[in-house]
């Protein structure tokens, strides 16, 4: 008897014994994925507001320079400018008025002539390459060059370089080190992380000076207050980025809710294979593991989901002090993700670039490939090249290591706004629809259309213009729309939707535009399902 129950003392024991192991395995496994997992998602945030914050710097130094610029013609009316040594000390002070740390005037042939430093004059940019040879373009293309905060190889200092180019010919040039930088670019930066969010609606970030007063919080109400830390609840991460402190945050909350109760189905189904048989506890093991996956897969659609409706323009408006140009857009993908996108963005001080895209594949796959290409096409437009050039080397650039063979139709245009003219190239994209306002008409821009994006490395791509009258716009669209099909299998077409947009009456109320386009798109499905991601741009030239 006593050997009974010894037995069953054991047996006892040694299932607890199983059963603790059990749950205290799982809580470790989940405490260590949701920490992997909040790192990842922190890593995709910083990557999006580093951006940014970058961008943002970059306008208000490329503005210095630009005045620096203006400056240049009374600088050289001046007696001390025929003597660059002597204009040294002058150079100081206009680089004290513009709160900068060094400035300098390269001519057409690529010498410096004058600088805010004496050691400088004479640097020939011809035969110099790394940090200063990347101004090299500013003698050939009528652009801009910013660099971001890096170590000086003389002063061993960090400092950011911007270059602006000059009308005769050479550029104008000029430093600033981080506590310049960050005396310019503050007003820029503040604000810069209202609705930001890293997971959801639960993580954060937040962008401190360096002495750590919040200068942008999801919060406002704590801007200007002073940082005392991450709350001990969050894992977080701190990065510095052009001279700012940048924290990101993600509270532990939600992983220590979801991790309890998975470690509880984990201990029933434990205790369940203790009691069943062998066969059972594969059976349940497979189950657990499966839905483990379709969670983990329903979670990754939905962070997906998030990343993309963050990366892509949702206030309109968007530019509320620009009068000249309206836009209003709309995407809704047919899956949880999509591969469709719409941009819009300055290209210069009078230049707005746009466009719609349709990546050939849906789904996670597809929404990877649109947000290269969306940053791609971005980066190289701001770049100051000719839009030709843009697509073209955008093409090369997604051609690269594209296994999968997927490719991108885009219809892209830049807006002069001082004129209405509109430089386009289409790559392999339907062709928009122009609406004019003094008659109402609305007709398809057709052109002869380029190579789709990412199919073949070394195509060509020509621009070609087309003249907007004040009031005038242009509607685009992706194949979603037009191509979305009743019950009995008849599509929406081209002209249902060039005769929906010529009588709707929609340059009068160009905000209801894209909700009405949609509406008309699902009543002509009458139920059945939505075959393809469905994106609208619709862009207004007010005029000058």
């Amino acid at each position: 008897m006593n050997s009974r129950r010894k037995l069953a003392t054991f047996l006892a024991g040694a299932v607890g014994a199983a059963f603790l192991g059990s749950l205290l395995l799982t809580w470790l496994l989940h405490d260590s994925l949701a920490e992997r997992n909040a790192n990842r998602l922190i890593d995709i945030a910083f990557e999006d507001v580093e951006n940014a914050i970058r961008e943002a710097v970059d306008r208000r130094l490329v503005r210095q320079a630009m005045l620096f610029r203006d400056r240049l013609p009374a600088l050289r009316a001046e007696p001390v400018w025929a003597d660059p040594q002597a204009a040294v000390a002058r150079l100081r002070e206009v680089a004290r008025e513009l709160f900068v740390d060094e400035l300098c005037v390269v001519g057409a042939d690529g010498i410096l002539t004058h600088s805010a430093d004496a050691r400088d004059i004479g640097f020939d940019f011809n035969t110099i390459g790394g940090q200063a040879g990347a101004f090299r373009p500013l003698l050939d293309r009528e652009t801009e060059v910013a660099q971001s905060l890096m170590p000086n190889s003389r002063a061993g200092d960090m400092i950011k370089y911007v270059g602006v180019w000059l009308p005769e010919g050479g550029f104008v040039q000029v430093g600033c080190r981080e506590a310049s930088v960050r005396h310019l670019a503050r007003s820029a930066v503040t604000g810069l992380t209202h609705n930001r969010h890293v997971s959801g609606n639960d993580g954060y970030m937040v962008i401190t000076t360096a002495g750590g007063t919040i200068i942008s919080h999801l919060d406002p109400a704590f801007e200007s207050g002073q940082w005392r830390g991450a709350p001990p609840d969050c894992h977080w991460q701190r990065r510095e980025v052009e001279g700012f402190p940048v924290y990101a945050m993600v509270p532990k909350h939600a992983a220590v809710v979801e991790r309890r109760v998975l470690v509880g189905t984990s201990a029933l189904l434990n205790a369940a294979a203790l009691v069943l048989a062998s066969v059972l506890v594969g059976i349940v093991i497979a189950v657990w593991v499966r839905s483990q996956a379709r969670a983990r897969r329903a979670k990754e659609l939905a962070m997906a989901a998030d990343i993309q409706e963050n990366a892509i323009p949702r206030v309109f408006p968007p530019f509320p002090s620009e009068k000249r140009i309206d836009l209003f857009a709309d995407m809704r993908p047919a899956r949880d993700v999509g591969g469709d996108f719409y941009d819009f963005y300055f290209t210069g001080p009078q230049a707005v670039t746009f466009l719609v895209a349709d990546v050939s594949d849906k789904g996670v796959p597809a929404a990877l490939f649109m947000m290269r290409a969306k940053t791609i096409l971005k980066n190289l437009a701001q770049s100051g090249r000719p839009l030709a050039d843009v697509v073209r080397e955008a093409n090369d650039a997604l051609c690269e290591g594209n296994a999968a063979n997927m490719f991108v139709t885009a219809w892209i245009g830049t807006v002069d706004l001082a004129t209405g003219v509109v430089t386009y190239v289409n790559a392999g994209h339907n062709p928009p629809l122009r609406l004019r306002a003094k008659d109402g008409s609305a007709a398809y821009v057709r052109s002869r259309p380029g190579l789709v994006l990412g199919a073949m490395p070394g195509a060509k791509y020509r621009a070609e213009t087309l003249s907007l009258e004040p009031g005038d716009a242009i509607y685009l669209y992706t194949d979603g729309v037009t191509e979305q099909s009743d019950p009995h299998g008849e599509l929406f077409g081209e002209e249902r939707l060039r005769s929906f947009l010529e009588g709707g009456g929609f340059l009068a109320h160009p905000e209801t535009c894209t909700g009405a386009v949609l509406a008309g798109v699902d009543a002509h499905a009458a139920g059945a399902e939505q075959s393809d991601d469905r994106t609208q741009l619709l862009v207004i030239w007010r005029g000058a």
